[in-house]
């Protein structure tokens, strides 16, 4: 009981704070925003948006920072569109405020009022920057270049907020204060997504793209996936610092001060290393099971790989002197982790949660065989398995929805459940084998950024098919040169944080083996190594180039892997 009184009172002395009311302001606003959406009240009208872009810009003027968190608040705000018809491009709010902190920062450099000096560019973010040129000059070989063109100055949109990133993310103050905006977003798209299950279970209006697939703040439920396994690598990281083994917390001031860090955030300032732990332990709950629920295939197989090299790096502690292996650490976050993933599957079950079975999709993941409903005229002659639906029409049926079950079945139908090909896995090789087919003509300069999204078509919801993977994405809008950046990015990222936690050091005899010089360091790295599998992973099935979510991701691994920790 003492415990919960003096979180109270913490709580009310750091509200006197203007970072802590900030936070607090950018949950409420991402909730917001998300019912005026829903209440068909944005995007905004023309007279409305001028209101609001010149008091962001004020703001933005007044206390550049203050934008920035908001705008790292508002990232997984995806299909919120604040302007659309009276400007040639939509604005998703983050983006809205990214433009207002850039303008801000150019007026306020152009004045000498920046209270900073700009980021010199490093090596690395001049790879970053060379997909901007290179994706422009792949609009020679592209059919549809108007297509090609605005794709292109979506991404150089993109490269401008990953600058701005770099700019406001230079110290481990800066880190901290950043992750815990960040995570102050992870609330609201839980919520709305757990409320779209919800509403879904109980016949609401669950404002879903694709039926009985949560997809919360983001357009489709993969992206809701690669932002969960981003979540969960922040929470993991988290975790491994705030371990009982201390006498007090990552949150705890006196703690972070010993590490060079000093701030105001209500995580940080009142939990203890108890409560702590337990707040974390509620945010892999419930992201696991949202995770879960989104049916997406590509983000547990991300979120499976995150939680095994957690899990891995928890086996042995890496010191100056030597590695000493903890299996007692590893087994108890084994445990853990098996019971919070047993209870998620639990309460998905027996809530009901899923119209789909969790299992059978888990199944087809591992053999390309996916469990469908029919309705047949009799049961004579049913096949156990059919390549797709088309072959069922000799048969006497038809593949039917779930909500369509009662109807067939008080036509007198037969319904029954057979496996078919999975037509994922066969419409993904396609896209594959056609977006080589398509890159093969003009392999170094690519066949810009869209040309295969037009050439592949739609699915069967409208929307455009694209490349399905990250690395041919770019290799299609910024050709070879575009990939070989990405690659050497990549590889630096992976290669920069595995050398600093990994019990052995490759490449020792010739570069020498860096030092990690305290448990924050290598957790900064870990994070890294985390963060970018969740990234990467599930983007091997996807092409989210375009997601908020990916640049902030990689402009704070870089400058995480920049800073003099």
């Amino acid at each position: 009981m003492a415990d919960f009184e003096n979180l109270f009172q913490n709580l009310k002395n750091i509200l006197k704070k203007e970072l802590a009311l900030l936070w607090i302001f950018s949950v409420i606003l991402g909730f917001a925003l998300i019912v005026f959406a829903d209440k068909n009240k944005l995007p905004l009208g023309a007279g409305d948006f001028v209101f609001f872009a010149i008091l962001a810009l004020l703001v933005a003027l007044y206390r550049p920072r203050w934008i920035f968190f908001l705008f790292v608040s508002l990232l997984p705000l995806e299909n919120v569109i604040l302007t659309s018809g009276f400007l040639p491009l939509q604005l998703r709010p983050y983006q809205f405020l990214g433009v207002e902190l850039a303008v801000a920062v150019i007026i306020l450099y152009l004045f000498k009022r920046l209270n900073f000096k700009l980021l010199k560019p490093a090596w690395i973010d001049w790879l970053v920057f060379s997909l901007v040129p290179l994706s422009f000059l792949s609009v020679i070989n592209s059919p549809v270049g108007n297509i090609s063109f605005k794709n292109n100055l979506i991404l150089f949109s993109f490269v401008v907020l990953y600058y701005l990133i770099r700019n406001f993310v230079r110290t481990r103050k800066h880190l901290i204060e950043t992750a815990l905006f960040f995570l102050g977003s992870n609330p609201v798209v839980l919520f709305y997504g757990f409320y779209q299950a919800f509403a879904d279970k109980f016949g609401g209006r669950s404002f879903e793209i694709m039926f009985g697939r949560p997809n919360s703040t983001f357009s489709e439920a993969d992206w809701l996936g690669i932002f969960l396994c981003f979540a969960l690598s922040v929470s993991l990281s988290l975790l491994y610092f705030c371990h009982p083994e201390r006498s007090r917390g990552i949150c705890a001031e006196d703690k972070m001060a010993s590490h060079g860090v000093h701030t105001q955030i209500p995580p940080l300032r009142f939990a203890s290393v108890g409560m702590t732990g337990i707040i974390i332990y509620i945010l892999i709950f419930l992201n696991l099971t949202l995770l879960v629920l989104t049916l997406s295939r590509s983000a547990w197989i991300g979120a499976a790989i995150v939680i095994f090299f957690w899990l891995i790096f928890s086996l042995y502690r890496k010191s100056e002197i030597r590695t000493t292996f903890t299996p007692r650490k590893f087994a108890r976050n084994l445990i853990t982790t098996f019971l919070i993933f047993l209870i998620s599957l639990t309460a998905i079950h027996f809530g009901k949660l899923s119209k789909f079975n969790i299992f059978d999709r888990a199944h087809s993941a591992a053999t390309s065989e996916q469990k469908i409903t029919i309705a047949c005229d009799n049961s004579n002659n049913i096949p156990q398995i059919v390549a797709n639906t088309d072959e069922l029409a000799k048969y006497n049926c038809k593949f039917i929805n779930l909500e369509e079950i009662g109807l067939y079945k008080s036509q007198g139908k037969i319904v029954t459940k057979i496996f078919r090909k999975d037509p994922n896995v066969m419409t993904r090789r396609q896209i594959y084998r056609k977006s080589f087919e398509i890159i093969r003509e003009h392999p170094i300069l690519g066949v810009g950024f869209g040309t295969i999204t037009q050439t592949l078509g739609t699915d069967e919801r409208g929307a455009g098919l694209n490349e399905s993977n990250i690395f041919l994405q770019i290799w299609a809008s910024s050709g070879i040169l575009g990939l070989i950046a990405l690659v050497a990015i990549f590889g630096y990222l992976f290669i920069y944080s595995f050398r600093r936690i990994s019990p052995i050091c490759p490449l020792n005899k010739i570069i020498g083996c860096p030092i990690i010089k305290d448990d924050f360091e290598k957790t900064l790295n870990i994070f890294i190594l985390l963060g970018f599998l969740a990234l990467i992973v599930p983007n091997l099935f996807n092409a989210g180039l375009l997601m908020g979510i990916f640049w902030l991701g990689l402009a704070v691994f870089i400058s995480i892997s920049k800073i003099n920790i």
